[in-house]
């Protein structure tokens, strides 16, 4: 699977239903977001925990309203194109998610966000093959699994400041007592020049599944799509789709 980080940053605001949009309509797989918990305890799509980067004004989104929050231009720092795009609430991200699309749905906020997920899961009858529940926060994982173990989790973790010795000394075995201990379906971790296909195949042995981000480079995509991962989320969809269908055909 090919999944879409944010949307489609590069062609429109990342995590708006603009972006989302663009990449369901360009064959994506899945698409993946960021969501938090606001002051009154709606879940809106968000990277950071606060709005300067995407917007004029600085709010802190768990001690903002959802009001508050949509009052917001989060559209036109990237073109004016998308003036007046606002942050997306779950509701409307599941919304727009046709019935074959995946919704790698990343946890930012504290266990705190669970219940108020779930009810929105059950409120809505989204299809639960339909989400990915990803965090690294494995007490949120564990949490959302006990209340609702039909749902996929994935634990998160970054490589991106791993060498070789420490990739190794980060050993399976200890990341797979931890999925267990947690009861997630796989991994998802950040792509590094020192993960192999030995490393991966030994969760893959276990019954886990395995994924990777955030992967633009081709070649890296070529390699990773070879060894047999689940999923890869990458900013460039349309290069590493081609990666995919060439594979498949092969």
């Amino acid at each position: 699977m090919i999944i879409a980080h944010r949307g489609l940053p590069k062609e429109s605001p990342e995590n708006t239903l603009a972006a989302f949009r663009l990449a369901i309509a360009q064959g994506a797989d899945g698409i993946e977001g960021d969501f938090h918990l606001t002051k009154d305890k709606r879940i809106v799509c968000i990277h950071d925990s606060h709005t300067a980067r995407v917007a004029n004004k600085k709010l802190i989104v768990k001690d903002s309203t959802l009001a508050e929050l949509q009052k917001l231009d989060v559209g036109y720092w990237f073109n004016s194109a998308f003036k007046n795009e606002k942050i997306p609430t779950l509701e409307e991200v599941l919304a727009i998610l046709p019935s074959e699309t995946k919704l790698f749905l990343e946890i930012k906020s504290d266990p705190e966000i669970v219940p108020y997920l779930l009810r929105i899961l059950k409120n809505n009858r989204i299809n639960l093959n339909q989400l990915v529940i990803i965090s690294f926060n494995s007490k949120t994982l564990k949490n959302v699994k006990q209340q609702m173990p039909e749902l996929k989790t994935l634990l998160l973790l970054s490589l991106k400041t791993f060498n070789s010795i420490k990739l190794s000394s980060l050993s399976a075995h200890k990341l797979l007592k931890k999925l267990d201990d947690i009861d997630a379906d796989g991994i998802s971790t950040s792509v590094s020049q020192f993960l192999n296909k030995n490393y991966i195949y030994q969760f893959i042995a276990r019954g886990y599944e395995y994924h990777l981000w955030t992967v633009d480079n081709k070649k890296i995509a070529e390699k990773f799509i070879k060894i047999g991962i689940n999923s890869i989320t990458t900013n460039n969809l349309n290069t590493i789709r081609q990666i995919q269908y060439s594979s498949s055909r092969n």
